[in-house]
């Protein structure tokens, strides 16, 4: 038998300026998914069970389209995929989440099957490829699109970030990253792309948690302005945190950045699930 692991992801600067070069600031999480082979004398199977132990997908692999996608793709790039045998990937945080489980699973069939898995994931999704390159991230990263079909990225220095200033809060309802990818927006303009890529390299270099929050404002007023949506913040006015919504906008988790961590308590006792960022990324160097 053989198996494999990968990170999850949060993209913390850069959403939807990622897509169009811009740089972007990202981290992978504590909690990612497994992927375990073992090969048997009967056609290629395929299970998926999330965080409860629940199986969302038990059949024939090549009878679910994304699966598929992925393994065809993985064989055209001169992948091994075996026609027989068991394959079992386990989901560690919940789907709904956002944290990257089409990612994790396009950087665990790349490992199984011996294939580049930026080739992969562009082969397979529109994507900016940011996640995939948080799949086996050991630290936080700076990644930029050069390319219809080509990414780079370098890792960035975090230990010095105020993260017991930091929470993740899910506001509960997912967005589709393919669906916004899709959407149509402007061109954006070279200088909004560098101001981006600005605040992407200033967040990762910040050391107090005022730098931190005027550098989220920035961002959020930003991407506000060219993409017509309402910021976070708005939903939130009362609550004495700066805001920070990560990925696509409107659902996902958001990054809450307090002088004061006690502001946070206001999230649980709405009904909002809000944890940690020490639960939730790993130690990152």
């Amino acid at each position: 038998m053989s198996a494999f692991w990968s990170s999850g992801k949060l993209l913390l600067c850069g959403e939807y300026w990622v897509l169009h070069g811009a740089s972007a600031l990202a981290v992978p999480t504590r909690l990612g998914q497994r992927l375990t082979y073992r090969a048997t004398d009967q056609p290629l199977h395929w299970t998926a069970v999330d965080r409860h132990g629940h199986a969302w997908l038990d059949a024939s692999a090549m009878t679910d389209p994304h699966v598929e996608s992925l393994l065809q793709a993985a064989r055209s790039l001169g992948g091994q995929v075996p026609d027989m045998g068991l394959v079992r990937t386990e989901l560690e945080f919940d789907r709904s989440w956002g944290w990257g489980s089409s990612s994790s699973l396009t950087d665990l069939v790349a490992q199984w099957t011996g294939v580049p898995v930026l080739d992969l994931h562009f082969a397979t999704s529109r994507g900016s490829g940011f996640d995939v390159a948080c799949a086996r991230a050991t630290s936080a990263l700076i990644y930029r699109k050069i390319g219809p079909a080509q990414g780079e990225w370098s890792a960035a220095a975090a230990a010095h970030w105020p993260t017991e200033h930091f929470a993740l809060v899910y506001i509960g309802q997912k967005q589709d990253s393919q669906k916004e990818v899709q959407r149509g927006r402007r061109e954006p303009l070279q200088a909004e792309l560098d101001a981006i890529s600005d605040l992407s390299r200033a967040m990762a270099e910040a050391q107090k948690v005022t730098e931190w929050m005027q550098l989220i404002e920035e961002a959020e007023a930003r991407t506000a302005a060219w993409t017509g949506l309402p910021r976070i913040q708005e939903r939130f006015t009362v609550v004495r945190a700066t805001l920070k919504s990560l990925g696509a906008w409107g659902g996902d988790f958001v990054l809450a950045v307090a002088e004061d961590p006690s502001a946070f308590a206001y999230f649980a006792e709405h009904g909002y699930l809000c944890m940690k960022w020490s639960d939730c990324v790993p130690p990152l160097p």
